[in-house]
């Protein structure tokens, strides 16, 4: 009678481990994560400020459409609303505004464990006497439906191929 008690005790420990791991496991999956990669180059622009001559508005935008990828490592499906863009200088962060190109128009919706391509652009209010660096770091900090914020760090240039390493062995 011991023994057979003992046997169902273990089962029953069994059973609740492997029940808790299952769903700590599909827990973590259920939660928002989204990767963001970056596809193609930026190109730079500068034009006269419309309603201030001491300002000059700099424009970042992706010279290819679908530059950047955006990939949904959830079992749900996420939606970005928005994003707000941030020009990393010397001085500081300056805060832009967002726009895309060609017909991607907000919301940006990623099924569940998926991927989508968009192309963002982000425009931003300098002074006059500010040198563009050659190769300008931005950040894009994307805003989903559930006021989740995923923030990512761009460049002008996009990464090459021995720099984003790390997530193709991780893919594979």
């Amino acid at each position: 009678m011991e023994n057979e008690i003992a046997l169902q005790m273990l089962l029953s420990g069994g059973s609740f481990l492997f029940t808790a791991y299952f769903w700590f496991v599909r827990s973590r999956r259920e939660k928002p994560n989204l990767q963001f990669y970056q596809l193609s180059d930026y190109r730079s622009a500068c034009r006269r400020h419309p309603d201030n001559p001491e300002l000059k508005r700099l424009c970042l935008q992706q010279l290819d459409t679908g530059g950047v990828l955006i990939a949904n490592h959830s079992s749900r499906q996420n939606s970005i609303v928005l994003f707000d863009c941030f020009l990393q200088t010397d001085q500081g962060a300056i805060q832009g505004d967002w726009g895309y190109s060609g017909d991607d128009k907000p919301p940006w919706n990623i099924g569940p464990e998926s991927s989508i391509a968009f192309s963002p652009a982000c425009f931003f209010d300098v002074p006059e006497n500010f040198v563009v660096p050659e190769n300008p770091v931005f950040r894009i900090q994307f805003i989903t439906a559930s006021g989740r914020r995923f923030s990512h760090r761009f460049t002008k240039q996009a990464p090459r191929l021995r720099e984003i390493a790390e997530p193709l062995t991780r893919a594979a």
